[in-house]
């Protein structure tokens, strides 16, 4: 079997930060791995990479997304308008996507009614299928370049507001709905709570990138992007199984596998760099340490692992290579 494994987050650290966290973590078969194979740096978003794992020119899935919630695009132009939360931090304005908001379908209903009584002048529809899942119908074509959620979250917002031609339209209809939403009494309620305020959309998924492509022969992915590229792929998916040895009974007679395993993606994007060598050495347990073994017993012919990033980088690793010992091991931070 063939294994495509990314990792969002692996390799986020700067070399500084890299050789202070990982100071005294033990991970022999990830260095093993990484000594041994091929390594070839890719500094790419994760939205990039997402587009290249299914073969696209780009992630602009607002319009097929919309389509499969049930939703009747027909001949409008569709943005994927996902509710988000927006937290100042000194001179930055941090985003948090909808994995920190507890939101009920009618505190959706409510603050997007709000939204589409507001802009109904300016042409623009907003609609909730699922509580965090939203969507902006417009009559006019958006002539504005807008950035993947996946890219912003932990980020600063103010560096990927709309550009291009009608940039500056859109990052005005931004601020409005901010103003809208602050003023909510859904959110008051909130806040009341003690929960976060869905204070913020973020807009993006625009244009079309054509029919998604994947030779694997099973996907298995917790993302529902990749869950829906898949699909439209026509290549089974299914949910991202914990360790190695279920990824062995979900994979069955499939003689190639993309897995995504999103579990340090939180920790990177945040920053918190001490859930991430946590989360790094269960990865070793649950992961590396398995399909080195695989590699070795031929039982895993070929592992390719890929991660975003500035310091990013694609292994390529053949049960062959593991023969070559004069190729030492090497760590993340001599990556970068």
């Amino acid at each position: 079997m063939m294994l495509t494994l990314h990792l969002p987050g692996l390799a986020w650290l700067d070399a500084h930060d890299a050789d202070e966290v990982a100071k005294g973590l033990e991970l022999p078969a990830l260095t093993t791995l990484l000594g041994r194979g091929r390594v070839v740096p890719a500094a790419q978003s994760l939205s990039s990479q997402t587009a290249q794992a299914f073969a696209l020119a780009d992630t602009a899935p607002a319009r097929s997304l919309a389509q499969a919630e049930g939703l009747s695009v027909g001949n409008g132009h569709w943005l994927v308008a996902d509710p988000v939360h927006v937290r100042i931090d000194r001179d930055r304005a941090l985003l948090a996507d909808i994995g920190i908001l507890t939101l009920a379908q009618h505190e959706a209903d409510r603050l997007t009614a709000a939204l589409n009584q507001h802009f109904a002048e300016d042409g623009l529809r907003f609609h909730a299928p699922q509580p965090g899942r939203w969507y902006v119908e417009s009559a006019e074509a958006p002539r504005a370049e807008f950035t993947a959620l996946a890219d912003v979250v932990g980020e600063d917002v103010n560096a990927h507001l709309p550009k291009g031609q009608d940039g500056l339209i859109w990052s005005r209809f931004l601020n409005e709905l901010q103003m809208l939403l602050y003023t909510h009494p859904a959110n008051d309620e909130r806040e009341a709570r003690g929960e976060p305020a869905v204070n913020s959309v973020w807009l993006w998924g625009n244009g079309e990138a054509g029919q998604p492509a994947c030779s694997a022969k099973l996907v298995l992915a917790d993302d529902p992007l990749w869950q829906h590229y898949a699909t439209l792929a026509g290549v089974p998916h299914d949910a991202v199984p914990y360790a190695y040895d279920g990824l062995q009974a979900a994979a069955g007679k499939a003689d190639s596998v993309l897995l995504r395993d999103d579990s340090l993606l939180g920790p990177a994007q945040y920053r918190d760099a001490w859930g991430w060598r946590e989360g790094l050495g269960q990865l070793e347990e649950r992961w590396f340490a398995p399909l080195l073994t695989a590699l070795k017993a031929r039982r895993l012919t070929e592992l390719t692992l890929v991660c975003h990033g500035d310091a990013g980088f694609a292994l390529t690793v053949r049960s062959a290579d593991l023969w070559k010992f004069w190729r030492r091991p090497r760590t993340l931070a001599s990556l970068v």
